[in-house]
C-alpha cells in the first residue's frame, strides 16, 4: 500500500503542471493582456481558475503520505526532522532569492519596503505563517505550505492525544477535531480525504479499481465543484467542500490505485519526470513566469493577446523546467540527501 506508487508520483506532476497553467492564464488576465477580446470572459475565467483546485489534490497526496509516514516513524522527532528536510531546503532557497532580489526588482509587497517591514515579512513568510494566519503573503504559491505545516502539527497532536485511547473514542476525538479544523479552514478537508484513503487500506485498493470510477471525468468535475464553492458565500463554500470531500475519497482511491487509462497516463515517463521535480517546479515556476512576462511584454506587447500568452507559455515552461531540474538534483537530492545522512543515522523509509 505505501510502497513507491507511480500513480501518486505522476499525479503530483500533473497537479504541478495544472497550477502552472492557471498562473499562465491568471497573471495576464489580471494585468489586462486580453482586454475585451474574450467572447465569454466569465466562462474562461471560471474554467482556467478551476485549475487552482489542483492544490486540493496535493493536499490529498499529503494526507495519504503523511499519515503513512507518521505511523511508520520510530519517533515524533524523527517524523518532524524528515518533514523539515523535505519541505524547507527548496523553500528556503526560493525565499532567500525572493527577499534578496525582490526590492531591487520592485516585486509586489517588497517594492519600496523599509528595513523593519522587510524583516517582518522575511520572518513571518519564512516561518510559513501566511495562509493559515492573516499575514501578507510575498511568495504567492507558498500559502499551501502553511496548510502543509499546520497539518503536520495537527497530525502529531491527534496522534499523541489519541494514542492512549481505545479505538472508538480515538476515532471520535480525531473526527471531531478534524471537523472543527476544517470548518475554520475548509480547504484542509482534503488532507483528511487522503488520510482516510490510506487508513482504508486494502478496501481503498479495491474501491480504486472499480470500473465505474472514471478519474478522467471525476477530476474535472471536482475542480469545477470546488471552484464554484470558492466563489460561494460562507455556508455555500463549506457545503461545496463537504461534497468535494465525499467525492474526493473514491476519486483519490481511483487515482492512487486505479489501473485504467488515466492511471496509464500518470505512469508515463513525462508524468513520472514531472512528479519527480513537482515540488521544485511548484516553487520555482513563478520565478520563470516573472522573467517570461518581462521578456514577452518587452518584445511582443503589440501582438494579439492569444499570441502573447502563447509566447509566455513557450518562454516560461523551459525556464521553469530547467530551474526545477537543477533544484531537484542539487537541493532535493544532493544537499538534502547529505543533510539527511548526517542528521538521520538510521535508514528511513522514504515515501516522497
Amino acid at each position: 500500500m505505501t510502497d513507491y506508487n507511480r500513480n501518486l508520483n505522476g499525479l503530483r506532476g500533473l497537479c504541478a503542471f495544472l497550477v502552472f497553467l492557471r498562473h499562465i492564464w491568471g497573471g495576464p488576465r489580471l494585468e489586462g493582456w486580453w482586454g475585451d477580446t474574450l467572447p465569454d470572459p466569465a466562462l474562461f475565467d471560471f474554467l482556467f481558475d478551476s485549475l487552482q483546485c489542483a492544490v486540493e489534490i496535493f493536499f490529498m497526496i499529503s494526507g495519504f503520505l503523511i499519515t503513512a509516514s507518521l505511523l511508520r516513524a520510530p519517533s515524533i522527532r524523527h517524523f518532524v526532522l524528515h518533514r523539515v528536510l523535505r519541505i524547507y531546503p527548496v523553500f528556503l532557497a526560493t525565499h532567500l532569492i525572493l527577499f534578496g532580489l525582490g526590492p531591487a526588482l520592485h516585486y509586489k509587497l517588497l517594492d519600496g519596503v523599509d528595513a523593519a517591514r522587510w524583516s517582518w515579512l522575511f520572518a513571518t513568510n519564512g516561518l510559513l505563517l501566511p495562509g493559515i494566519f492573516d499575514i501578507p503573503l510575498v511568495q504567492s504559491n507558498a500559502w499551501s505550505l502553511s496548510y502543509e505545516a499546520a497539518f503536520y502539527v495537527f497530525s502529531i497532536a491527534a496522534y499523541r492525544l489519541g494514542r492512549p485511547l481505545a479505538p472508538g473514542p480515538r476515532v471520535l476525538l480525531i473526527a471531531l477535531a478534524t471537523a472543527g479544523a476544517c470548518w475554520l479552514y475548509p480547504r484542509g478537508v482534503f488532507f483528511a480525504a487522503g488520510a482516510v484513503v490510506f487508513l482504508l487500506g486494502d478496501r481503498a485498493l479495491a474501491l480504486g479499481r472499480r470500473r465505474w470510477l472514471l478519474p478522467g471525468l471525476l477530476l474535472p468535475a471536482l475542480f469545477l465543484l470546488l471552484q464554484t464553492a470558492l466563489q460561494a458565500p460562507f455556508g455555500g463554500m463549506r457545503l461545496g467542500y463537504a461534497a468535494g470531500f465525499l467525492i474526493g475519497i473514491p476519486l483519490f482511491a481511483a487515482l492512487v490505485h486505479g489501473r485504467g487509462a488515466f492511471g496509464g497516463l500518470l505512469r508515463t515517463r513525462p508524468m513520472q519526470y514531472m512528479g519527480d521535480i513537482s515540488y521544485s517546479f511548484y516553487l520555482w515556476h513563478p520565478f520563470a513566469y516573472f522573467a517570461g512576462k518581462k521578456i514577452v511584454r518587452a518584445l511582443a506587447s503589440g501582438a494579439p493577446p492569444v499570441v502573447q500568452v502563447t509566447l509566455l507559455l513557450l518562454v516560461t515552461l523551459p525556464v521553469a523546467l530547467a530551474l526545477s531540474h537543477a533544484s531537484w538534483r542539487l537541493i532535493e537530492r544532493a544537499a538534502t540527501g547529505a543533510l539527511r545522512r548526517r542528521l538521520e543515522p538510521r535508514p528511513l523509509v522514504t515515501l516522497v
